[in-house]
């Protein structure tokens, strides 16, 4: 039996919330950190599920966590890192659909306007644990490995949390 998207978000928002608290984020901070926390939680859910991600969970939270971090007070230099890096996952989507969907890139832009300013180790973090995942695929099954298709839901939310945390 899996976790109803209730559940799932609601351990998702917990997550993100007691990591901010004991990192002594003010109140906007915090409030961001629950919206992505949530719906990372029901995102890892239907990636893992039915392997998309969908628009009627990551839209809404990426526009809410983009409200609060311009309440909060962007930085310009952090507008800038954030659009290149979209530019190039969107660039990598296009090029090769297979290994990063467009729903991926929505994820990207949901964790770059979540998590402000531990946005780039967080994709970062979640490359490198999607990858050695991977690579344990590929000692475990060799070839076969590479027919195989991860989700990279549950690596953005864990470089997500990761990246909070380092």
């Amino acid at each position: 039996m899996k976790p109803s998207p209730a559940i799932s978000a609601t351990a998702g928002a917990l997550a993100f919330l007691v990591v901010g608290v004991e990192l002594g984020f003010d109140l906007i901070v915090l409030v961001r950190l629950v919206i992505l926390g949530g719906a990372l939680g029901q995102i890892v859910g239907y990636d893992l599920r039915d392997r998309r991600i969908p628009n009627r969970i990551v839209l809404p939270a990426t526009v809410a966590c983009a409200a609060l971090s311009l309440i909060g007070g962007v930085r310009l230099s952090s507008l800038v890192g954030g659009g290149v890096l979209i530019v190039l996952l969107f660039a990598a989507s296009l090029l090769r659909p297979a290994w990063l969907g467009i729903g991926d890139v929505q994820l990207a832009l949901l964790i770059l306007c979540g998590l402000h300013c531990a946005r780039l180790l967080a994709v970062m973090l979640a490359v490198e644990l999607a990858v050695a995942v991977a690579l344990l695929f590929a000692v475990r099954r060799g070839r076969e490995a590479l027919r195989l298709a991860l989700p990279l839901a549950p690596f953005m939310a864990a470089g997500s949390l990761l990246a909070l945390l380092i």
